[in-house]
């Protein structure tokens, strides 16, 4: 399994270069195999900023976690950018597609009836054929599994260089036939969508 970690921070956002190259140099060496950091354009969060690392294992996400949070820099970082933290969650990465890197991530949060690896492909092939033709760099699909209120929802972060062009791939999916057809089959429903701004 592959794990994606989402740390959630309030505070000041003048030197978020500064707080995510220490972020990568406390994280990688711990096993994060990406560390990046994103501010929420919209939603409860916005304005908050949101540190995201891809683990191969829970335990190895939770020992850096640690290790990060008593490490004098790291707080020393925080300290000087009043972070605060906001919510933590984790979840499972199911499926990643393309370059998952750009100026924006647009997250569809979805809930859904059938949650077995035929329906994770099958969405997964309807976004790559429809969808990310629009312009979007890549797409990663991620079921939280510990994460609050939205433990057992999927995100559908969509990775591109343009807003505008996320808007577009959506549209074009809820008015393709395969695509809703493939929604309504395994009881797809969007909850939410988060636009944020890469770091």
């Amino acid at each position: 399994m592959t794990f994606m970690a989402f740390s959630t921070l309030s505070g000041d956002n003048t030197d978020l270069e500064g707080n995510l190259e220490v972020a990568t140099r406390k994280f990688d060496p711990l096993g994060s195999t990406r560390t990046a950091m994103s501010v929420a354009l919209t939603g409860p969060n916005a304005g908050n900023v949101t540190i995201t690392t891809i683990w191969d294992s829970a335990d190895a996400c939770f020992d850096a976690r640690k290790a990060v949070l008593s490490d004098p820099e790291a707080i020393a970082t925080m300290q000087a950018s009043n972070s605060v933290p906001v919510q933590f969650g984790l979840g499972e990465v199911k499926a990643e597609v393309g370059n998952c890197e750009g100026a924006f991530a647009c997250a569809a949060v979805a809930v859904a009836s059938d949650h077995s690896d035929e329906a994770v492909a099958a969405v997964v092939a309807q976004s790559e054929r429809v969808i990310m033709p629009h312009g979007i760099n890549g797409y990663r699909m991620v079921r939280m599994v510990a994460a609050g209120e939205m433990t057992g929802a999927y995100v559908n972060l969509f990775y591109c260089d343009s807003v505008d062009a996320y808007f577009a791939g959506s549209a074009a999916a809820w008015a393709d036939a395969g695509f809703v057809a493939q929604s309504q089959k395994i009881g797809a429903q969007i909850v939410d969508r988060l636009i944020s701004r890469m770091v």
